[in-house]
């Protein structure tokens, strides 16, 4: 049977989230992947909501289970992540023929319907003049042309990347150059300016035109085999310039 899943606010700071390997805080947003266990029952494996990715063929939020308790601000922080997850074409991983190819498109020389068909596929509303257009199409070529260049280097050395920059180093290899790439375009992600121990989190409103802005939280700290916990949430963040080197 194929997983179902739910979103809820943690009824305690004893799940550890299956994505990033940390506790998961009290009160905080977590989606739940549910899975029939070798005997008459479910199990759920909780993850933060940046840790989640988006289930499959789903595009309304309020088809989550739970969605419907959770405030109205969270709703809409939910509504947010999966858009942005939806983002990419059917969910599906881009070959790293594709990925050049669309890096290689010169948008001022494409007609204005092939421009308009191009954004749609990669999840973005054409609108506005060809330029506009030709601009917003800069910025997803940017993104594959780094995709591609990073897809070239082995595991660790893109660990040793984000090591560097002080970013998480969890992950499959496509996780790895997601985290790598934003951080290029936007910018390290920063410690929690309110505790100084947790490394901020954000989700995008959308996957592209954001700017690395979004909403951020702090997901909290071990403070040796002690967790701490961290309310922090805020819609901007100074990020840290990107080191290759």
């Amino acid at each position: 049977m194929p997983p179902s899943y739910c979103v809820e606010y943690a009824a305690s700071n004893r799940a550890t989230c299956k994505g990033c390997k940390s506790k998961i805080d009290k009160d905080t947003l977590r989606v739940g992947t549910i899975t029939q266990g070798p005997g008459d029952y479910d199990m759920t494996a909780w993850r933060h909501l940046t840790c989640q990715k988006q289930p499959k063929g789903m595009t309304d939020a309020a088809e989550l289970p739970g969605f419907a308790a959770l405030k109205s601000g969270d709703q809409q922080i939910v509504r947010d992540w999966l858009s942005a997850s939806a983002a990419s074409p059917a969910g599906k991983k881009r070959s790293a023929e594709e990925v050049e190819a669309l890096g290689a498109l010169d948008g001022k020389k494409m007609k204005k319907t092939d421009l308009k068909k191009t954004l749609e596929k990669q999840g973005i509303k054409p609108t506005g003049d060809k330029g506009e257009m030709t601009e917003a199409l800069e910025e997803v070529q940017e993104r594959a042309k780094l995709e591609a260049e990073y897809n070239k280097l082995p595991i660790p050395k893109l660990k040793e990347l984000l090591a560097l920059n002080e970013q998480l180093k969890g992950g499959a290899k496509g996780e790895l150059i997601a985290r790598i790439v934003d951080g290029k375009m936007y910018g390290a992600l920063p410690r929690c300016p309110e505790c100084g121990g947790g490394l901020l989190r954000v989700v995008y409103p959308k996957k592209y035109g954001h700017g690395g802005q979004g909403r951020f939280s702090c997901p909290g700290f071990f403070d040796d085999d002690v967790f701490r916990r961290c309310p922090y949430t805020a819609d901007s963040a100074a990020r840290h310039a990107w080191k290759d080197e």
